[in-house]
C-alpha cells in the first residue's frame, strides 16, 4: 500500500493480520470442552494446539483432554477458519503471518514458553513461530507435517487428501468435512499457495527446540521418508503411530499425547 507525500511516495507497513479466536484455554478460570469443569488444571508446561487447512481446532476433541493432565491446553482457530470466519481479510495470508496470529493470541493469554503442536498446515506456522519469536516456544510436535517437495502442487495434495479420507474414521471425515464447508473453497484456495510454498525443511533447520515429528502408519500424505527427513533436519526425532492415518490425534489421542508430553520433559 502507498500514499503521496510531498512529492514522495512512500510504503504504508502493511495492516497486521486478524486475530486468532481462542476455542480452548485449560488454564486458570478456563474450562475446555471435553474436559471436566471439576478436575484441577495440571501445573505442568503449557500446550498450543495449531490445526491445518481448512479445518479448525475441533479436531482435537479427543486430544484435548488426553493432553490436559500434563499441562495447560490452548488451542485456536487461525484467521478464516472454524470460528473465526468471520475474521478473513481482504488478501491471502502467508504461513508467517498466521504464525503471528498465534503469537498474539499467546501474548494476549500470558503464555511462553510452550510446547507448540501443530497438525498438517500447522506444523508449518508451529515451525513458523518458533523462529519468529523462539521466546514463545519450548518444543514442537509436528503432527502430519506437509509438504514433501514431491507434493508442492494443488492437484497431487487434493488426490492425497482424497485418499486419506477413504482411511479416516467416519468421526474424523465428519469433523473435516464440516470445516471444509464451513470455510469455503475461496479462502481454502487463497490459503494453499502460501501451504504449498512454504519450505519447512529449510525453516526447521534454523530452529532450536526439541522436535517430535509424528506420522500415523496409514498417513498418505506425511510419509516415512519425508518425516524422517524434517527429523533429521530439525535433530529430532521421528515416529510413526500404528493403525491410524493423517489426523493422528484424534485416531490415537492417548498416544500422541504421550508422545507430546515427551518434548515437554527433553525441553524442560
Amino acid at each position: 500500500m502507498r500514499e503521496y507525500v510531498r512529492g514522495v511516495t512512500r510504503r504504508r507497513p502493511s495492516p497486521p493480520p486478524p486475530s486468532a479466536v481462542v476455542t480452548v484455554d485449560t488454564g486458570a478460570g478456563a474450562v475446555a470442552a471435553g474436559v471436566d469443569a471439576a478436575a484441577p488444571v495440571a501445573s505442568g508446561p503449557a500446550f498450543v494446539l495449531v490445526h491445518g487447512i481448512g479445518v479448525s481446532s475441533r479436531y482435537f476433541e479427543r486430544l484435548v483432554p488426553a493432553l490436559s493432565g500434563e499441562g495447560r491446553v490452548f488451542a485456536v482457530d487461525l484467521p478464516g477458519f472454524g470460528r473465526a470466519t468471520g475474521r478473513r481479510p481482504a488478501h491471502p495470508l502467508s504461513i508467517d503471518d498466521f504464525a503471528d496470529t498465534v503469537a498474539e493470541a499467546m501474548d494476549r493469554a500470558g503464555l511462553a514458553d510452550a510446547v507448540v503442536v501443530g497438525h498438517s498446515m500447522g506444523t508449518q506456522v508451529a515451525v513458523s513461530l518458533a523462529v519468529r519469536r523462539p521466546d514463545l516456544v519450548r518444543g514442537l510436535a509436528l503432527l502430519g507435517p506437509v509438504t514433501d517437495p514431491s507434493d508442492r502442487n494443488a492437484l497431487k495434495s487434493g488426490m492425497l487428501l482424497g485418499v486419506d479420507t477413504l482411511r479416516e474414521s467416519p468421526r474424523g471425515n465428519l469433523l473435516v468435512a464440516a470445516d471444509y464447508l464451513r470455510c469455503g473453497p475461496r479462502w481454502y484456495l487463497a490459503t494453499l499457495p502460501a501451504m504449498l510454498e512454504y519450505p519447512i525443511e529449510r525453516e526447521l533447520e534454523v530452529v532450536r527446540v526439541p522436535t517430535l515429528v509424528v506420522r500415523g502408519a496409514r498417513d498418505p500424505i506425511a510419509r516415512t521418508d519425508w518425516v524422517a527427513e524434517l527429523a533429521r533436519r530439525s535433530g529430532g526425532r521421528a515416529v510413526t503411530v500404528p493403525s491410524v492415518a493423517h489426523l493422528v490425534m484424534h485416531g490415537a489421542p492417548w498416544r500422541t499425547a504421550a508422545l507430546i508430553a515427551e518434548v515437554a520433559e527433553v525441553a524442560a
